[in-house]
Parts: C-alpha cells; sequence; structure tokens
C-alpha cells in the first residue's frame, strides 16, 4: 500500500531506460524496477527538480531519530524537535545508550528504524539528530516511491535523511540494512544502506528517489546564504535548504568514546569501483559482497 494517490510516474520528469545518453544539464532523479519489466530511470533539469521538491502531495510522514543519553547529541535533538514542533509535523525522537564508538553507534541507525517502521501504519522519515528542519519537506508528503534518499555522483547515498514507505519492497530493504549492519560494525551504515539498496532491487521491485544534496544546507559563511536568497534561489539556480545538515559528528566524534578510527573501518570513499559502476549504470547482473564492494 503505498502513501497517496500519485504514482511514481505522476513525479515529473522524463521516464526513460537507464541506457539513455542525458544531457548535460539533467539528472537521474529516480529509478523503477518492476519484475517482468525493463528498468526505467526519470531524469529533469534543475528548475523542474525544485518544483518537484517544492510541491506538497498529501500527507507528512513520521519523522524519527535517537540520540546517544549524556552526549552533546542530547542537545542538537531537541533543536531538531523543537524545528518539527515548529512545523506542526509528526515526529518521534528517542534516546539510546551508546555503544562507544561513533561508527557503533551510528550502526544502531537501521535497527532503530527497523524497529520503528514496523510498529508504525504509515511511511516514516529518518532524520539525524544533529540536524533541524528548515522548511516543511513537502516532497515526502504522500511520495509513492518505495524509498527517497539522497545519492551523489550515481553511487554515494547519504543516510542522514532517508524516506522509507509502506511497501512490500521497503520492508524487505529496511530488513537487509540492519542485518548487514549487525553482521558489519566496522562500516558506515549508508554503505551498507547503498549495498542493502542494490540487493533489494536486484531481488525484485523496487522505487527509489534520488534526493539533490541541495535539500541540505551544510556548514557555511553566512555571506553565501545571503547570495544564494538573492541570486540564486528566485532564478531557481539552486535548491532553498529544506535540512540543516550541522555535520556535528566531525567535531563531536571525539566526545563519544572510542573516536580512533579502527583500522578496519570503512566509508564510502572506500567503496569499490566497479560497484560504482554497478550502481552508476543499474546493472544489477551481479552478487556482491561485503568483500567485492570494499
Amino acid at each position: 500500500m503505498k502513501a497517496g494517490n500519485d504514482s511514481i510516474y505522476d513525479w515529473g520528469g522524463e521516464w526513460c531506460s537507464p541506457s539513455t545518453r542525458l544531457s548535460p544539464n539533467q539528472r537521474v532523479i529516480a529509478h523503477s524496477r518492476i519484475q517482468g519489466e525493463a528498468d526505467q530511470i526519470a531524469c529533469c533539469v534543475l528548475p523542474e527538480e525544485i518544483e518537484l521538491l517544492d510541491t506538497k502531495r498529501g500527507e507528512a510522514p513520521l519523522f524519527v531519530s535517537y540520540y546517544t543519553k549524556d552526549t552533546p547529541y542530547e542537545a542538537l535533538a531537541n533543536q531538531l524537535r523543537l524545528s518539527l514542533d515548529r512545523l506542526d509535523l509528526p515526529h518521534r525522537i528517542e534516546p539510546i545508550k551508546s555503544l562507544g564508538s561513533w561508527v557503533a553507534n551510528t550502526g544502531l541507525k537501521s535497527k532503530f528504524i527497523k524497529k520503528v517502521w514496523n510498529e508504525t501504519d504509515g511511511p516514516i522519515c529518518w532524520v539525524d539528530a544533529d540536524a533541524e528542519v528548515l522548511r516543511a519537506p513537502s516532497f515526502v508528503f504522500g511520495n509513492p516511491f518505495d524509498v527517497a534518499m539522497v545519492r551523489r555522483h550515481g553511487w554515494y547515498d547519504i543516510s542522514s535523511f532517508v524516506y522509507l514507505n509502506r511497501s512490500e519492497a521497503t520492508g524487505r530493504l529496511v530488513s537487509e540494512w540492519a542485518q548487514l549492519c549487525q553482521k558489519n560494525p566496522h562500516v558506515w551504515d549508508q554503505v551498507l544502506l547503498t549495498l542493502a539498496w542494490y540487493r533489494t532491487a536486484q531481488a525484485g521491485e523496487l522505487s527509489s528517489l534520488f534526493l539533490n544534496d541541495g535539500i541540505f544546507r551544510f556548514p557555511r559563511p553566512w555571506i553565501r546564504d545571503a547570495r544564494d536568497r538573492i541570486f540564486y534561489y528566485p532564478a531557481k539556480k539552486k535548491i532553498r535548504p529544506f535540512i540543516d545538515q550541522k555535520q556535528a559528528s566531525r567535531q563531536l566524534k571525539a566526545f563519544v568514546g572510542s573516536s580512533k578510527k579502527r583500522v578496519d573501518e570503512r566509508g564510502s570513499d572506500d567503496i569499490a569501483e566497479r560497484f560504482r559502476n554497478a550502481l552508476s549504470n543499474f546493472d544489477f547482473s551481479q552478487d556482491y559482497s561485503m568483500n567485492d564492494i570494499i
């Protein structure tokens, strides 16, 4: 059962084969995999993408997050809660006990998401605790896709904001992600989300919306904010951010216990080129294990 009445094909953009040559100003924004049919992708130019992001189409999902108790993340999570309250958005933000390291704590994300997803009747949207919602993210209201997440360069997934619909395919993705995180606590959760996405799409139907990282406001000088408000947002040359992504982990990893990078710790930059190419080309012909993708 999907949230809202739209199908994924009502979300604008031009749907075509993954082998279609795109123009330089187009970006792949979605992918559809249906059993017995050829894969399709959707692409559009930035002004079209901005219109899609700004259009409210249905009810808001439940926004979910957690924070580690007795760490600076607790205060940051309260700021997230206040931003959601300001916009009258439903949320569920819970404390957890720290496992002693940043990587281990982030690895709990998929387990927490699986728990909340199973306990919730409708779609959910994960937001990292060190973020604030600047304006209502309309693109996840009534969103018909199984999953929506930021994907850079065709292969680099970011797990700080992930929409998960109420569908059978989403359930398989969530379960696969949680299982991979449990087995590989030294690997970043977003790397394992990428592998879980690939395996889920390879095994059956899955529809995915690939969000532009322009939905985030990353830390930067105020003068750039002023420049964008005056020159770029009105002309639809940039996306006006929805999420203030503070990237507090870069400063707080040392606070959360064992901050020193493990010898076997693996992140997104460690993803092997062959797996990057498979993701970028929507090539599901190969089976990939953890040893294959790193």
